[in-house]
């Protein structure tokens, strides 16, 4: 007799782990599709690994009955490259966050995305750090005041999109911890990618830097303040789409390389959040009038962008 697959559901990638977050922390929402996702993927529960570094969403493997890693500062990108080239046939997830990832850790995630290694990193971004109690992070705004910048920060934040294209990256996204259905496709979608896939996750911390992301989170201001982009489509916005996108001020339709080499990316790179998925092509960067290209399986891409500066 054939053996069968046993069916997996999200209560068999939960932990007996008493999940130890701030209560109103968009990790717990992460966590949850993270685990709906995980069944869907046709693969063993025990072909899963998720390897993380330090800091508040650290702590995530303890909460996946999978394997996992908590490993050390900054270099969890590191560990998980090994474990992949060791074990290839296993799907790899890296969990950092913006202090993490870009601090400390940034030169092991640059590397990682430039080598592109068969990997899911999933980067909470709630643009403070959060368990040493309120500092500003690399990504924190000009201006924003914390327990190491009373007067405001100084520094430029850094843009984790603007990074991983920067570094080379063949699948880019952006999603919010709360908008569950974005939120999983872009899991599906990442793991689907063979190379590495870069997700930003805006995260909330209500206890440091509360509603950072309220605009978006929202979801009666969301469908003001984001555009949703997809390839092919009209690029346009608002309850009754009367705001329109294009060089001449209608409604245009772009194809995603189009869109990196448009005017209009390096300003929005700058200022506004945004996701790309599934085989975007990297902007390069270079100055001048001519925004060069490295084209990378171009297929479909979405974004969201809100107007904060």
């Amino acid at each position: 007799m054939a053996e069968t697959t046993p069916v997996l559901t999200a209560k068999d990638f939960t932990s007996n782990q008493d999940v130890r977050w701030c209560p109103g922390c968009g990790d717990y929402s992460i966590l949850a599709n993270v685990q709906r996702v995980m069944p869907e993927l046709g693969l063993p529960r025990e072909n899963f690994v998720f390897v993380s570094g330090i800091g508040c969403s650290s702590r995530f493997p303890y909460y996946m009955n999978t394997y996992g890693m908590h490993t050390i500062h900054g270099r969890a990108p590191a560990f998980a490259t090994g474990i992949k080239a060791a074990r290839p046939e296993l799907s790899v997830w890296v969990v950092t966050g913006d202090g993490d990832g870009l601090s400390i850790g940034g030169n092991h995630l640059l590397h990682t995305i430039r080598r592109n290694v068969d990997l899911q990193i999933l980067l909470f971004n709630n643009r403070v750090y959060g368990l040493t109690k309120g500092q500003y992070s690399p990504t924190s705004r000009i201006g924003m005041k914390t327990k190491s910048t009373p007067d405001g920060a100084i520094d430029h934040p850094i843009d984790p999109i603007a990074f991983a294209l920067g570094a080379g990256a063949t699948f880019v996204a952006r999603t919010i911890d709360v908008h569950a259905p974005h939120l999983q496709e872009m899991l599906r979608r990442a793991h689907e990618h063979k190379g590495t896939a870069f997700i930003e996750i805006l995260q909330n911390c209500p206890v440091y830097n509360d509603d950072e992301w309220i605009e978006v989170e929202d979801r009666k201001s969301r469908i003001e303040a984001a555009l949703d982009l997809e390839d092919g489509q009209p690029l346009l916005w608002g309850a009754e789409t009367s705001l329109l996108i294009g060089s001449t001020g209608r409604s245009a339709v772009f194809r995603a390389a189009q869109l990196i080499s448009h005017s209009i990316l390096p300003r929005v790179l700058r200022r506004w959040p945004m996701r790309f998925n599934d085989g975007f092509a990297s902007y390069d960067g270079s100055p001048g009038s001519g925004h060069s290209l490295r084209r990378r399986q171009v297929s479909t891409a979405r974004s969201i962008f809100n107007g904060q500066s």
